[in-house]
């Protein structure tokens, strides 16, 4: 059985450690302005039409993995009604991160129909695309990338 040097040993176990306390410092630094947003957000009520703050969860299809989701919608950025989603998504428990989205939001009165996507880094599956329907006070969404697919389902904040 070969053995590892302990010099080579001991810079894999740093660089794993840097990696991982760099990516809680990046997720962590995106909590502050969305808490700030949600906070905004719930201090103003529901709002008309798809904006406002929504709360439920996420699950993947592929590996059962799930969490807590939130997301702050504001209001249309132009006419062709693209949205920004602000999303906060915690997973094992323990781990959270957040990410920002323009959806193209279509339909009026009590059902809105919305898709959009974004690319995220390799590691964590590429492009990501969107498609979902809000009814009344319910969201109902699916996502798709390479190395994934689920559901978001939350619930209008009051």
């Amino acid at each position: 059985m070969l053995k590892k040097h302990p010099a080579k040993r001991s810079s894999t176990v740093m660089t794993r450690l840097f990696f991982f306390l760099s990516l809680a410092a990046l997720l962590s630094s995106c909590s502050h302005s969305f808490n700030k947003e949600w906070n905004a957000a719930l201090k103003a009520g529901p709002q008309p039409g798809i904006a406002g703050a929504w709360e439920g969860t996420w699950q993947s299809d592929i590996n059962k993995h799930h969490g807590r989701l939130r997301s702050v919608v504001g209001p249309a950025k132009n006419s062709a009604g693209d949205h920004p989603f602000h999303y906060r998504a915690t997973w094992a428990g323990f781990l959270s991160g957040g990410y920002r989205v323009d959806h193209r939001v279509t339909g009026s009165k009590n059902t809105w129909q919305f898709n959009g996507q974004h690319q995220m880094p390799g590691w964590a599956g590429g492009l990501y695309t969107y498609e979902g329907t809000v009814k009344g006070d319910e969201f109902s969404a699916t996502y798709k990338c390479e190395l994934d697919e689920g559901t978001f389902r939350m619930k209008r904040v009051k």
